[in-house]
């Protein structure tokens, strides 16, 4: 189902997402209190990186989360960029039953006419260079496809990504993923190269100030070069490391890219 600007909720209007009322604040007789839920969380979950917030989130409306004292907090992470049009959208919350009418899952060898009415339809937004979708659970997932793609298609195994970079939590996107998670964990994937990430405020070689003029990619080419074996399969780029440190590239790092991979000089 399309999504309604109209049907959007109103994040900056208290009145959409009013607090509980006092009374409603209490927890039940039979609801485990604050305590007891994080004596669970305790023996039963983990959180692979780092530890979980320290609060219990009760429900979410718009821009807005709400924990079980009714505290009302602005979600600067989008529900990890996955609620980008607001939690509980309206038109997301009406479709998901209706998907469950119909089917919820299948073998991956089979189709259901909404997969390719929602290929048809987002394609139609993108050019003519992208015409082919590929439907997967997380970014991680997305980025581990890509690579495997990669490298089928050119028969290499080397991949280039940048410094500052974070491209996932699986085998080939964390062997690719620079910025932090490398420790610990043995040998990566073989083949990762990395390159210093262009930003003229934090220059990786001490060389720029205020403006890049593309140097450390320059050097960050001859010396993946001369760690290659010649067996390139893909040059890996966010255009915004958010993990690194919500860092926009230049423009010209993707050009230089381009060209460098055009050439044959690198990837």
């Amino acid at each position: 189902m399309p999504l309604s600007p109209s049907a959007m909720p109103d994040t900056h209007d208290v009145s959409t997402t009013p607090t509980p009322a006092g009374s409603d604040l209490a927890p039940a007789a039979n609801v485990p209190s604050d305590e007891e839920m994080w004596d669970i969380v305790e023996h039963h979950l983990v959180r692979y990186g780092g530890s979980f917030a320290p609060m219990l989130i009760e429900r979410a409306r718009g821009s807005y989360l709400y924990d079980r004292q009714g505290r009302k907090i602005l979600d600067f992470t989008s529900g990890q960029m996955c609620a980008t049009l607001g939690h509980n959208h309206p038109d997301v919350v009406q479709a998901i039953p209706k998907a469950c009418e119909d089917v919820l899952h299948l073998f991956s060898g089979m189709l259901s006419p909404a997969v390719i009415e929602l290929a048809d339809a987002l394609c139609q937004l993108l050019p003519p260079t992208l015409q082919k979708d590929l439907f997967l659970n997380t970014g991680s997932e997305a980025n581990e496809a890509a690579l495997r793609m990669a490298k089928l298609h050119t028969g290499g195994f080397e991949v280039v990504g940048l410094s500052a970079s974070w491209h996932g939590m699986t085998a080939g996107a964390s062997a690719s993923t620079f910025v932090s998670a490398r420790k610990g964990y043995g040998p990566t994937i073989p083949g990762n190269l990395a390159l210093p990430t262009p930003n003229c405020y934090r220059c990786p070689i001490r060389h720029c100030q205020d403006q890049c003029d593309m140097t450390c990619l320059d050097v960050g080419f001859d010396l993946v070069d001369s760690q290659s074996v010649g067996a390139y399969a893909a040059l890996i780029v966010e255009p915004v490391l958010s993990a690194g440190g919500w860092s926009c590239l230049p423009r010209a790092t993707f050009s230089g890219c381009r060209a460098t991979a055009k050439s044959g000089a690198c990837c």
